[in-house]
């Protein structure tokens, strides 16, 4: 049995900090065979709202291979350091980069432990290029203690392992092993006419998603368009940008937000779309991409995430983050008829599934947890 302590600032039922909190949820629902998981997190939301669990600073089953601390204590680290003491953990593997108790306080203070420390994206270039100068400190302050030395790294695929190196040096030892996916049905597309589309994007509200080159994007369309947008506001000022700019579009087109939804009510919203976008700055994976093309979906995205070759397998459109770009790749959909689009929305499944090698991604966890298999 191999026991693996985990620390992630968010973990379910939080869900508002979307991919990170997703990766470790299909982790630990997938990958269980003779391994306890021990996750040690926080009891809010990433916008600070308290969570709803039965028990806190207490072991809780999450499920018959993984149990979970919600902590509400002030003074974590004796938390960490007596229950790190009492399980004895085979690994420490540490979700993320910049949170002070769940990133930075194990780092400084684990010496005697295996520690993994998967970047989630953190430290792509467009990441990177939000919060420069905080993110630049933290950086910094890692380097200066030469934890490269110390550690080894997580990515979710090659181009991660890049960004790493770039950051920690070409020495720091990286392995490569991608997301669990959570398994979607695919739906059949719902009635389409030329010259309308229903879109929709589900994530986070701030600049790393471009929601302001989207709705820059539809003011250029003439076609008959529905725009849904779900997920928090991470940025408050940022959304009020794209207020603004919702407010200046033609009659033709219409934009409804969600606010927040929960994973389990995502489905249901899918299924009544034409086209998924999101041309984020950077993904080191992008699960709301990969599932809205299992659910039948293509995507609109930019050239920055794992899901390239879209148009080539006619499941979607890998777009330039400009205002041209984006738009053509809208108005191709716009102009599709029934037909056509149910050709691209099974073409997108297909992708998706095919893209998916759970044999590959088992043997890449068993490399990286030690496991014999």
């Amino acid at each position: 049995m191999r026991t693996i302590f985990i620390f992630i600032p968010w973990f379910d039922p939080s869900f508002k900090a979307g991919g990170p909190v997703q990766s470790l949820i299909n982790l630990v629902r997938n990958y269980n065979e003779n391994i306890a998981y021990y996750i040690f997190t926080g009891d809010k939301d990433i916008d600070g709202t308290k969570i709803k669990v039965t028990e806190k600073n207490k072991w809780v089953l999450y499920n018959k291979y993984t149990q979970v601390w919600y902590s509400n204590s002030n003074n974590i680290y004796l938390g960490i350091k007596t229950e790190l003491i009492k399980i004895k953990p085979d690994i420490v593997f540490i979700n993320g980069v910049y949170s002070l108790k769940f990133n930075i306080l194990p780092l400084l203070f684990l010496n005697n432990y295996k520690i993994i420390l998967s970047s989630r994206g953190m430290l792509h270039p467009g990441a990177l290029s939000q919060k420069k100068i905080k993110k630049k400190i933290f950086l910094s302050f890692l380097k200066i203690l030469r934890v490269q030395k110390k550690i080894s790294f997580h990515s979710t695929d090659e181009f991660e392992k890049t960004c790493i190196e770039k950051t920690f040096g070409k020495k720091a030892n990286v392995f490569v092993a991608a997301n669990f996916p959570k398994k979607i049905m695919y739906s059949e597309v719902v009635e389409k006419e030329v010259d309308k589309l229903i879109a929709i994007t589900v994530a986070l509200v701030s600049p790393m998603k471009n929601y302001d080159l989207i709705i820059q994007s539809l003011n250029q369309s003439k076609a008959n368009i529905i725009y849904h947008i779900i997920g928090g506001i991470k940025d408050k000022s940022y959304w009020s940008h794209c207020q603004y700019l919702i407010s200046q579009l033609p009659e033709n087109i219409s934009v409804v937000y969600h606010g927040e939804q929960k994973p389990d009510q995502i489905n249901s919203f899918l299924k009544k779309a034409h086209v998924f976008i999101m041309p984020s700055e950077s993904e080191n994976y992008g699960h709301a991409l990969i599932e809205a093309m299992q659910s039948g979906l293509p995507i609109i995205t930019s050239k920055h995430t794992p899901w390239n070759y879209l148009y080539e397998n006619k499941s979607g459109v890998n777009t330039e983050l400009s205002v041209p770009s984006l738009t053509t790749a809208i108005n191709m959909f716009s102009q599709m008829n029934q037909l056509t689009l149910s050709e691209w929305s099974r073409a997108a499944s297909d992708y998706a599934q095919k893209a998916i090698d759970l044999h590959r991604i088992y043997s890449d966890y068993a490399l990286m947890f030690g496991i014999n298999n």
